[in-house]
């Protein structure tokens, strides 16, 4: 990829001023200016080998949410895998759901799927981050000259903490319905606690999705760990991952394209789309913090 900072020319970013909010023409420069950049800068190919470690850390991720959800009993499993499936493309439903069905059974294997799974998906999630991180040190125009040995324990821990998002994500989504009535009579909480909870689990679902995002935007170089440009920059990539989310999600769904070139490979391929959109968002978000401190003049 020539966006790599050595191969860029860009001038490294100063880190910004403290206290000191960007003007509005700084937001506009920076929205007119982030499309091009991420041309430019083949955003799009960071885009495509993020994709290829979140395949590998996502799906072991969530083997290891059900076969500890599965100790717990078929119904918790059940639910599980129903509310996974629901946030992916109608095409890709299928393929997920028949996946970790059929790993969900093997109850005798469930510790052992679990270990090998969160083992997997540790290396994963810790490559993920590695390319984020040269990815955000190419956009700012900054060379990386931390050591290894200060770098990889940072990365594993970093991923450490992602994959902790993820999995109390998919517990939250999971804790409602049935299990969740379960949970409360077993507390002595009352019904209207648990229709709280129901209420309540959306805007936490929000806040942990906030700070993985947060905290990969804070893997980067010092002029992107500014916390106001940091959440200007997650938030315009939440927003754009909603928008072509929606957008894709209606097209696969009414547009056979895919059914036609792919045929029984369209759920997969469906979700390797969709998992390529979502990173192009995040990069976006991180392309528009650059942008913004180059419209700053730093």
């Amino acid at each position: 990829m020539h966006g790599d900072p050595t191969r860029t020319g860009r001038p490294p970013l100063a880190a910004a001023a403290p206290g000191t909010p960007p003007s509005r023409g700084d937001l506009l420069s920076a929205l007119r200016r982030t499309p091009v950049s991420v041309w430019r800068d083949d955003v799009m190919d960071w885009a495509a080998a993020l994709t290829y470690y979140a395949v590998l850390a996502l799906i072991p991720m969530l083997l290891v949410t059900v076969s500890l959800t599965g100790l717990a009993g078929a119904s918790q499993t059940g639910a599980l895998i129903e509310r996974a499936a629901a946030l992916v493309p109608s095409q890709t439903r299928p393929l997920l759901e028949g996946t970790l069905r059929d790993l969900a059974g093997r109850e005798s294997q469930a510790w052992l799927v679990a270990v090998i799974g969160f083992l997997g998906s540790l290396w994963s999630a810790s490559s993920y981050l590695a390319v984020f991180r040269r990815a955000l040190h190419a956009m700012h125009g900054v060379e990386d000259r931390r050591s290894a040995w200060r770098t990889v324990p940072r990365v594993v821990v970093t991923a450490c903490v992602l994959l902790a998002a993820l999995v109390s994500s998919a517990l939250v989504l999971t804790l409602s319905g049935e299990l969740a009535v379960a949970l409360g009579g077993a507390l002595g909480l009352d019904g209207a606690a648990v229709v709280t909870w129901d209420v309540l689990k959306w805007p936490l679902l929000l806040g942990l999705a906030a700070t993985m995002v947060l905290v990969l935007f804070r893997s980067g170089p010092v002029p992107a760990r500014g916390k106001r440009r940091r959440v200007l920059g997650g938030g315009l990539a939440v927003l754009l991952w909603l928008a072509a989310s929606a957008v894709f999600t209606t097209y696969t769904a009414h547009v056979g394209t895919y059914d036609r070139l792919y045929g029984p490979l369209t759920g997969f391929i469906v979700f390797l789309v969709w998992l390529w959109v979502s990173n192009l968002a995040l990069l976006t978000g991180a392309q528009f913090d650059a942008e913004l401190a180059r419209a700053r003049g730093r």
